[in-house]
């Protein structure tokens, strides 16, 4: 997404997210973070503080971060950029090892696509506490672009307890938003999806945005209200995004995660440029992927995250493969977390911003 991404609004879109509805995502990070006035150096005086603990807690109770950061100590940011990193390679190879807490505490374990030769599957562990602080990021999250009286359709994966719609569904209902999980579309049923649409009068949709311009370009002379989109788990191109502009006059927001994060990591303000990142549970760095090295803000590189809340499987320093940049100017809604900007489809791991699971 470049720094101009999705800041185009069709005429006739919907307006939504007007003072303080645009800063949702820092009035609620301020609350986590227990400060009155949110500011960067209060972020990163709390990151810091829970770096170090994750990186604490993972070394006392994971036999893979035990091994890691065995006579490792973290009291600066420095510190911290000297630790090596962990990759999905760790993840195929030791996933259990990564492991926190007690398989009765885990309530979610969430199967990947194998990768490469190795036949291994990659599994990531949730407990219900891990699971509940994506839910509260769903539910802050998703105010910035609907409110109680919008019906909201979602086109993701849905049927199990702890699935990314599952969780999606529990964060809207906190705030009184009606919802239909339909789960993912599979190419043959988009008729009865737009149907559906038109009966419900659906006002916002969650999908992939290949998925939803195959659902706008069938969708005719249907009267769906549709006023707002979240787009995530694809790189949203810009022939997607005019198809469905075209079908709906309505406004695009989008989301970047993957389940390594817990789901969800950040979403478009009403601005629509860029990405706020969820800074209260998640430290992302963008590096040089050949020198290991972090680059400037404003510069091109691999995304690289902690977390920083997570107790069933965290992650530190672990290399996504996505490739992306921080966005330097600030936003139009005045928020100071940090955003993020997806670059084409160039990088580690082309053209992908995945929530992949089974």
């Amino acid at each position: 997404m470049p720094d101009d991404a999705g800041s185009h609004v069709p005429e006739g879109g919907r307006t939504v997210g007007v003072g303080l509805v645009e800063r949702y995502l820092d009035i609620w990070t301020a609350r986590k973070l227990g400060v009155n006035t949110l500011t960067r150096d209060a972020i990163e005086n709390y990151q810091l503080e829970k770096i170090k603990e994750t990186i604490n807690w993972a070394a006392k109770n994971s036999p893979f971060y035990g091994e890691l950061y065995r006579g490792v100590t973290v009291e600066t940011w420095e510190d911290f950029r000297r630790l090596p990193f962990t990759s999905p390679a760790d993840v195929y190879e030791r996933g259990m090892d990564m492991v926190c807490v007690a398989q009765s505490q885990i309530s979610r374990i969430v199967t990947m696509d194998t990768s490469g030769t190795t036949g291994r599957p990659k599994r990531i562990y949730f407990t219900e506490e891990d699971q509940e602080l994506t839910t509260d990021f769903f539910h802050n999250g998703m105010q910035l672009m609907v409110d109680s009286s919008d019906t909201v359709m979602i086109l993701m994966p849905c049927r199990r307890p702890g699935s990314i719609g599952d969780l999606l569904k529990k964060g809207l209902e906190r705030f009184h938003v009606r919802v239909i999980p339909y789960g993912l579309p599979d190419g043959s049923d988009d008729n009865l999806i737009l149907a559906m649409m038109e009966q419900e009068q659906v006002t916002c949709a969650v999908a992939l945005p290949t998925q939803l311009a195959a659902l706008a370009e069938k969708a005719g002379g249907r009267r769906i209200p549709m006023g707002t989109v979240l787009l995530s788990a694809e790189y949203v191109s810009p022939e997607s995004r005019r198809i469905i502009e075209k079908a709906w006059g309505c406004r695009i927001f989008e989301h970047y995660g993957m389940t390594e994060m817990g789901l969800g990591c950040a979403v478009s303000c009403p601005q629509l440029c860029g990405c706020h990142i969820r800074e209260s549970d998640l430290y992302l760095e963008i590096i040089d992927p050949v020198t290991g090295q972090v680059v400037p803000d404003g510069e091109e590189g691999e995304v690289v995250f902690t977390t920083l809340t997570r107790k069933g499987m965290p992650f530190i320093r672990y290399r996504t493969g996505d490739w992306s940049s921080f966005l330097t100017q600030p936003c139009g809604c005045g928020s100071v977390l940090k955003r993020i900007s997806r670059v084409g489809d160039r990088g580690v791991r082309k053209g992908a911003w995945k929530v992949n699971e089974r």
